[in-house]
């Protein structure tokens, strides 16, 4: 079962070949579900009011460009691609509305690029911890989960913990490192299967 959750996540090379062909219809609608509520979360940064739009913007690009694309996982994540690409489109997009004197979009609701770069990847890794956690959280003994939980995401104190669920305090930083490595660990492996 763990097997499928991470699957859902992962970009398959097979998809990436589907849809460079523009009529490969059903290749498209499976990329468009997976990707589709991503860029349009990207695009509202940019512009608020027209996201569907920017969207739609996004994908009449990507037609052409996936029929030459070669995904190569050394140079980096597929979605970390396509958040380059829909990023350097909305900039594009941007300076049109200025040098067309803004008429159909309001210029003081777009983000700064750098915050919204910062946003966007906060954004993923948010994504990348959960899925970690996930993982790990099946992997470990229950206590050692809820040594590591207690202390580091609930910032209690490891003598307080330790009196709680009756372990030694050595044992409630040890459980800690050694679930913050396993996330450590997880995800990387997650990193480099997107």
């Amino acid at each position: 079962m763990s097997d499928t959750s991470a699957d859902r996540f992962k970009t398959h090379p097979s998809l990436l070949v589907g849809v460079s062909d523009p009529a490969n219809h059903a290749a498209w609608d499976v990329f468009i579900a997976r990707y589709g509520p991503m860029i349009r979360g990207w695009c509202r940064h940019w512009f608020p009011k027209s996201a569907d739009d920017m969207a739609h913007e996004v994908f009449t690009r990507l037609v052409f460009i996936m029929r030459t694309y070669q995904y190569k996982p050394e140079r980096g994540r597929f979605r970390g691609w396509l958040k380059t690409v829909t990023h350097r489109l909305m900039a594009e997009l941007k300076r049109s509305a200025r040098a067309a004197g803004g008429a159909d979009y309001n210029l003081d609701e777009l983000e700064a690029s750098v915050d919204l770069e910062d946003r966007l990847a906060a954004e993923f890794d948010l994504e990348l911890l959960e899925r970690a956690r996930e993982n790990v959280r099946k992997r470990v003994e229950g206590h050692t989960w809820l040594a590591y939980e207690e202390t580091a995401e609930c910032g209690r104190k490891p003598s307080e913990v330790a009196r709680k669920l009756g372990m030694r305090v050595g044992t409630i930083y040890q459980a800690k490192h050694s679930v913050l490595t396993a996330l450590k660990r997880e995800i990387e492996v997650l990193e480099c299967s997107v």
